[in-house]
């Protein structure tokens, strides 16, 4: 995209005064001001952790836009960049507070392989089964304050811990307030994307939509997952109800969409299949993917490279649940690294080390292993001696 189309872009949303006022200056210190007297209302193991995170010298967040060039006319999805920004280290202690909400759903799905774990239950599907996806348009600009707020009120039982949950995401949400060339502008609706906090608050806001809404029904799903904003489901109660449950979910909520098949649905990287009552899986690529992996003449070293092969590779052997189908894609994928120039030797070695990896422990729930490792985060603009120690390949360490 162009510079000129890509402000005109930008400027189109941004004059859009339902999400954006323009500022006359920098808020920072009025901002900051409030954000300390927030903290003081806070335990000092948590003033600790926020203050921590948080830049002495904190700057706007910088607005950007990631091009859709799969829809029409390329529109522009914003994201405003929140490293270095007043509310950085506020919204990392709420995202780690809203997580185990978030996560503890019975909806709620963590990726792909979460997914294709609790497909494999799925079994003796009668012959009207459907399967759909739906997804909320542009969720994190459908997401009003009043109503993602008492989301996270309703999600969390302890009336203490939920009334300054909703305090501290009120102050992150109505203090989002960013730089784009020389303006200076404040979201005043909705969330945006680039905050720490914002996926969890998305997620807490559609598990309690959904909660609502699937509890009215006298119709529900066979199956119904979510990952954020996408939704899969089986319906196994005909047509018109789908259509019902469609149109009443939007008149709950506006602007979901709905995609609907008896033979096969896409979700995630994932194709859904359904053969003689039971759940097959292959792997999926938009249209718009390029395969643009590592090219083997990068300066990286050889266990890297490796590495790029049986990754991609160990992915479609877990994705595609009838052998012949995998095989059929590792050999597609075999020629795309032949075009990176990657050795066919070495290119044959990885995939067939991943192709004999057992499909069923590729997808079995594998708890994530805790370090008591201290990271040591050095910035290297800040003396030309670490710089220069850094682009030599040494780490400096104190006295040296």
């Amino acid at each position: 995209m162009n510079r000129s189309d890509y402000q005109k872009e930008a400027s189109r949303q941004l004059y859009n005064t339902k999400f954006y006022r323009l500022l006359s200056s920098d808020p920072t210190k009025e901002y900051t001001k409030k954000l300390h007297h927030l903290l003081r209302t806070l335990p000092t193991q948590a003033q600790e952790q926020i203050y921590t995170n948080t830049l002495l010298e904190p700057r706007p967040g910088l607005f950007y836009l990631l091009p859709k060039i799969h829809k029409p006319g390329n529109p522009g999805c914003p994201i405003i960049l929140g490293i270095g920004a007043l509310t950085e280290g506020l919204s990392g202690y709420v995202d780690s507070l809203l997580r185990p909400y978030a996560t503890s759903t019975p909806t709620y799905l963590r990726d792909t392989t979460d997914f294709l774990r609790k497909l494999q239950y799925i079994d003796d599907l009668p012959e009207n089964t459907i399967l759909a996806t739906m997804d909320v348009e542009d969720l994190y600009t459908n997401i009003p304050h009043k109503d993602g707020i008492n989301a996270v009120r309703n999600s969390i039982p302890d009336d203490a811990i939920a009334h300054l949950m909703a305090e501290l995401c009120n102050f992150i949400l109505t203090h989002n307030y960013f730089r784009f060339g020389d303006d200076i502008y404040l979201q005043i609706s909705d969330t945006a994307m680039g905050t720490r906090m914002a996926p969890q608050y998305a997620n807490i806001f559609m598990a309690d939509l959904e909660q609502r809404f699937l509890s009215s029904r006298p119709l529900t799903p066979c199956l119904h997952l979510r990952y954020i904003d996408d939704i899969f489901i089986i319906w196994t109660h005909g047509k018109e109800t789908l259509e019902e449950f469609h149109r009443d979910f939007n008149n709950f909520h506006p602007n979901i969409n709905l995609e609907q098949s008896t033979q096969e649905i896409h979700f995630l990287d994932t194709t859904v299949l359904i053969h003689d009552g039971h759940i097959n899986t292959t792997q999926y690529c938009k249209p718009t993917d390029r395969y643009a992996y590592l090219h083997a003449s990068s300066f990286h070293p050889r266990h890297t490279t490796r590495s790029v092969v049986f990754s991609q590779a160990l992915r479609y052997n877990r994705i595609c649940s009838n052998p012949s189908n995998r095989d059929k894609h590792l050999q597609d994928l075999y020629q795309v690294f032949l075009k990176l120039q990657y050795p066919p030797e070495e290119v044959k070695k990885q995939i067939n080390r991943a192709r004999r990896v057992p499909r069923s422990l590729l997808i079995q729930d594998k708890p994530k292993r805790e370090t008591n490792r201290t990271p040591l985060a050095i910035n290297l603009q800040s003396s030309a001696k670490t710089s220069t120690a850094h682009h030599a390949g040494f780490t400096t360490h104190p006295g040296q």
